[in-house]
């Protein structure tokens, strides 16, 4: 029996030869941890963290001494999480300005420490939506990021998010949220909308928008401040109502505006909500007056500019007229300018207890590189206008005064002028994101800066971009955790524009290195002169370098690049002409599958074809790869039927364009004449159309489509 004990024992004692474990109980009191006792010295300072120095029950029943040995090394770990927490904190909050962190920590504290009516359902949901924003950013519930390493690391944070937005959904359903507006209901609708990009369809996720808009305007306009009752003051509560009417009409303007979609507030709306509001916000304490709407007036501003966007160029008015207003679209381009310098000002202005330093710089580049974005939507869209013009089949308009050729000369010069902006302002951007790789402003981006570094990084990858300078862009996309990203995708779709560039420029130089090993007498062009060895050196030394991009990075070679920009990654829908269908990429089916009435020529290989001398063919309209460019060889498409109709719905600017340019520039001009499509956000659509041979009108004359790009939204 002794034996047979023993024996059972055995496996339960350490091997001398194994090492001793590392872990150690820092939650019990000394004298528990020396009896190996259960001890509840850690569940007593938590339910009343007020009472000081606290004993545990073993030692009250003892009469010991209940000393805490390691409460310093645990003082200085719940610093250090409450550092991180607060760096996610500013992040999100510069971004999403609905919540204020006073207002809410104190509601959960009083929740916690048992006052039930602190928070209540919509309040505890609220709660639940920060939780799951965190899981969104790879953040747990310690408030400690996950393991940057490994590939599956973004797959996880972004199941771990749709598991806990279902669950969200399925709560907002049973208490009723979208048909009983409440303050704290309307906030969860805002910040869920974001996070249900894989669960939900377009459909639903635009009716639940407009659903919290309306709630927004309801609230604000019939509700009073009082009604908020968050036990801290009118002043509070107007503070609340104003950073809640703020945030949904700069957000809408910046998305829904910006890209055509259906608008819901006004500005009438908001200036007869400040008219009621801030005077009650400032006549309680005027410097916090002041700070709040210095640092929300240029927000207002760039919402405001985005309407006159809609009004004039993206709104479903504007699309289905055939003139633009220029007077209004110059005006739009100063007064982006104007905002630019207006945040360049607030680096004069003191820093409080609102913004630190590092937090002031996100706020100023996030908004820098959101005006970017603007100007990069609205020359997408000109560049649109000019394919339907060129497509038209009518030689004169209705009224017989204006033929379409003097309107495509109109259209072609705007087009210029917003080409020119945008490089002009893409250098700075590079700036701009190179100060803020520093601070690690990116990693907790979620689309205030997404699609303007992309927009960028396209830009200068295709056209006059330095190496370092498409690399910088890059870097930031890598470096943002945020589940609903696409960083991975963007990244693919960068290095394919920066080789197609490379492919190009090699291309050119065979040509050049040819014509230069031909004899004298062989030569009958008339462009070959002795020059040719100069401009050939010239042209080396300006051949950009292959860009290296680690092949280990997060990227998944399953699903197909999703790299237009997206508002929150969701899809506004209006009752424009676009199209009406959508599409949302799942893992192992390439979206392009589901529009084959679309395809024309497509290789399965073309999500990450290589690059090099390999042919790759051109497709007409694929809604999920509006950002890529191709070569060419010998292919030949039918003109789409209408301009709306290759323009996908999930598309981030609803509008993908297309252009139609003859390119001889990359080849010698004896050869043959062959065609290239220009990368997306290329400056040279202009130059094609202007510079070159007239377009061929026929429906089946050959052609090239180059296919451009075209938010959670940043605190005001």
């Amino acid at each position: 029996m002794a034996s047979k004990s023993e024996s059972n024992k055995s496996p339960s004692r350490r091997n001398s030869t194994q090492p001793k474990s590392s872990r150690q109980q820092f939650s019990a009191c000394g004298a528990c941890r020396m009896r190996r006792v259960r001890c509840d010295l850690k569940d007593l300072v938590a339910s009343s963290p007020s009472a000081g120095l606290a004993a545990c029950s073993n030692c009250k029943e003892r009469g010991l001494r209940c000393v805490d040995e390691f409460q310093e090394i645990k003082a200085v770990k719940a610093l250090r999480r409450g550092r991180r927490l607060q760096v996610v904190e500013a992040a999100f909050i510069t971004q999403r300005p609905i919540i204020d962190l006073h207002e809410i920590s104190l509601r959960f504290l009083e929740a916690h420490n048992g006052n039930t009516d602190a928070l209540g359902v919509t309040g505890q949901l609220l709660c639940m939506v920060l939780a799951a924003w965190a899981a969104s950013f790879g953040v747990n519930e310690m408030g400690e990021p996950e393991s940057p390493h490994g590939h599956q690391v973004p797959r996880l944070a972004k199941e771990r998010t749709n598991l806990m937005t279902q669950e969200l959904l399925q709560l907002v359903d049973i208490h009723g949220v979208l048909r009983k507006p409440t303050w704290d209901g309307v906030r969860v609708l805002l910040l869920l909308v974001p996070l249900t990009e894989d669960i939900q369809s377009p459909l639903e996720r635009l009716a639940m928008y407009e659903v919290a808009i309306n709630q927004v305007y309801t609230l604000c306009s019939l509700a009073s401040a009082s009604s908020m009752k968050s036990s801290s003051g009118d002043f509070v509560d107007a503070t609340l109502q104003a950073r809640i009417f703020w945030y949904a009409h700069v957000h809408e303007g910046i998305t829904t505006g910006l890209r055509g979609g259906r608008l819901l507030l006004s500005d009438d709306d908001l200036e007869t909500f400040q008219a009621t509001t801030l005077p009650l916000i400032g006549t309680q304490s005027a410097v916090n007056y002041q700070t709040a709407l210095r640092y929300s007036r240029t927000p207002l501003q760039i919402s405001a500019i985005c309407r006159q966007v809609h009004a004039s160029l993206t709104g479903p008015k504007a699309r289905q007229t055939d003139e633009i207003d220029t007077h209004r679209l110059h005006e739009v381009w100063n007064h982006l300018g104007l905002a630019w310098d207006d945040l360049e000002g607030l680096r004069n202005f003191p820093t409080t207890d609102m913004f630190q330093p590092h937090e002031l710089e996100r706020f100023i580049g996030g908004w820098q590189i959101k005006i970017f974005e603007c100007l990069s939507v609205i020359k997408d869209t000109l560049k649109q206008r000019m394919v339907a013009c060129t497509e038209a089949g009518a030689a004169f308009l209705s009224d017989g005064q204006i033929s379409r050729s003097s309107r495509l000369a109109h259209i072609s010069q705007l087009h210029a002028h917003a080409d020119d902006r945008c490089q002009r302002y893409a250098h700075l951007v590079v700036q701009i994101v190179h100060r803020l790789l520093a601070s690690g402003a990116f990693e907790f981006d979620a689309s205030l800066c997404r699609d303007g570094c992309f927009y960028a990084g396209v830009l200068l990858a295709g056209e006059s971009g330095t190496e370092e300078e498409v690399k910088t862009c890059l870097q930031a996309l890598r470096e943002m955790r945020w589940a609903f990203s696409k960083s991975d995708e963007r990244l693919h779709t960068l290095k394919m524009v920066w080789d197609r560039r490379f492919t190009t420029e090699r291309r050119r130089l065979e040509l050049r290195r040819n014509d230069l090993s031909l004899p004298e007498s062989s030569s009958a062009s008339p462009f070959t002169s002795s020059d040719s060895v100069s401009d050939f050196n010239e042209n080396h030394s300006r051949f950009p370098p292959p860009l290296l991009i680690s092949q280990s990075s997060r990227g998944f070679h399953d699903s197909a690049p999703n790299t237009a920009g997206t508002e929150d990654g969701w899809t506004v829908a209006s009752n424009s002409s676009f199209g009406a269908h959508s599409h949302r990429s799942s893992s192992g089916s390439p979206p392009y599958i589901s529009h084959p009435q679309k395809v024309e020529a497509v290789d399965s290989t073309l999500i990450l074809a290589p690059t090099g001398d390999q042919t790759v063919f051109c497709q007409s309209a694929i809604p999920e790869m509006d950002t890529f460019a191709f070569s060419i060889t010998h292919t030949t498409n039918s003109a789409p039927r209408s301009p709306h109709e290759i323009t996908p719905p999930c598309s981030s600017a609803g509008l993908s364009t297309s252009s139609i340019s003859y390119q001889d520039s990359y080849l010698d001009p004896s050869g043959p004449t062959l065609f290239s499509v220009s990368p997306p956000g290329s400056a040279r659509g202009v130059g094609d159309v202007t510079a070159t041979a007239p377009l061929p009108l026929e429906k089946n004359a050959p052609y090239h489509v180059g296919y451009a790009p075209s938010h959670f939204f940043p605190t005001p």
